[in-house]
């Protein structure tokens, strides 16, 4: 039995742990004669758990300079929350606030600005003091590292990177775990591989919901996986009062087959499954398949055609 080798997927991953201002992945590439900024910040993502009001919580990130210029940098906290819509993107916002993301006011750093060195890392500490009357809930903040020049300063142009280490807490208090599952889907004809499954959740609650997605995939007659990413399923955090739409696809698909494919979606301990059968044809072959059916139609329609015009010469 394959398994696929699918990233566990927390929280808004997709949201990257680059968010540069111009580039990808803390990358930020400017003139040709200036070389590029590599900043990278680790964690990429850290969940730090359950929040009492009025309690303090401790933890630390790892800033990183992997490419050959020394920049100098700054760090600070900003609101994290998404964007979604009916064609399914999830966008996260870092300026906007809601009742979500007060805990990027929360902050204090063991050090606002730094100074890196090619090849250099360096830890920086941080605390996150929870006000006493602040209400129950999923709090979600991005810790921002930003670059604010080229360590040569020859350059006229300025290159900036900015990249983020997303925060997840939910502060103990009144709490609504709630969700619904508002769409799954299976294609049941594919032309062109790969196999597809997906599946839309609402997070009707005020803290967040971690969606696990695990497909498999059994052969017509069998009931042994070929595939399953069972051992390793997708896992996205939906943010309260947003709706997720996330998808799962087997790589190793064939070009030609007939298979059984269920999609399980779990949330909060309740699960809710999808199974069909799939069709994966190429188109060249539905088009000969159809030449096919047509052709011995028509013979079949001839001959009949034949038999009767035999049978009224001879009577």
């Amino acid at each position: 039995m394959a398994k696929s080798h699918l990233k566990t997927v927390f929280g808004s991953g997709v949201i990257a742990l680059a968010m540069s201002i111009s580039g990808i992945f803390g990358v930020a590439p400017v003139s040709a004669s200036e070389k590029p900024i590599y900043l990278w910040v680790s964690p990429a993502s850290q969940n730090i758990g359950n929040l009492d009001p009025g309690s303090t919580y401790s933890g630390k990130f790892t800033v990183q300079n992997s490419g050959t210029e020394s920049f100098h940098y700054k760090v600070y906290a900003s609101p994290y929350y998404v964007k979604d819509n009916e064609n399914g993107d999830y966008s996260p916002e870092y300026s906007n606030s809601n009742k979500y993301t007060y805990i990027s006011e929360w902050f204090t750093f063991s050090k606002e600005t730094g100074y890196l060195e090619s090849g250099k890392n360096e830890e920086i500490e941080f605390t996150v003091k929870v006000p006493n009357d602040v209400a129950g809930g999923a709090q979600n903040a991005a810790i921002m590292v930003e670059t604010e020049d080229t360590a040569d300063g020859v350059s006229t142009v300025q290159s900036t990177a900015r990249v983020g280490s997303i925060v997840y807490s939910t502060v103990n208090g009144e709490t609504n775990y709630c969700g619904n599952i508002i769409d799954k889907n299976i294609p049941t004809l594919l032309i062109n591989p790969p196999i597809t499954a997906s599946g839309k959740v609402e997070n009707c609650g005020n803290v967040d919901l971690n969606v696990r997605y695990i497909m498999t995939v059994t052969p017509l007659f069998s009931n042994e996986p070929i595939y399953s990413n069972e051992e390793d399923p997708m896992v996205y955090a939906t943010l309260p009062e947003t709706k997720r739409y996330s998808s799962l696809k087997w790589d190793g698909t064939p070009a030609f087959g007939i298979f059984n494919v269920k999609l399980d979606i779990t949330y909060n301990e309740k699960t809710e499954t999808i199974e069909k059968m799939v069709i994966v044809c190429p188109l060249w072959l539905i088009v000969l398949i159809i030449l096919f059916i047509g052709a011995v139609i028509f013979w079949l329609v001839s001959r009949n055609r034949e038999r009767k015009a035999k049978k009224l010469v001879e009577e």
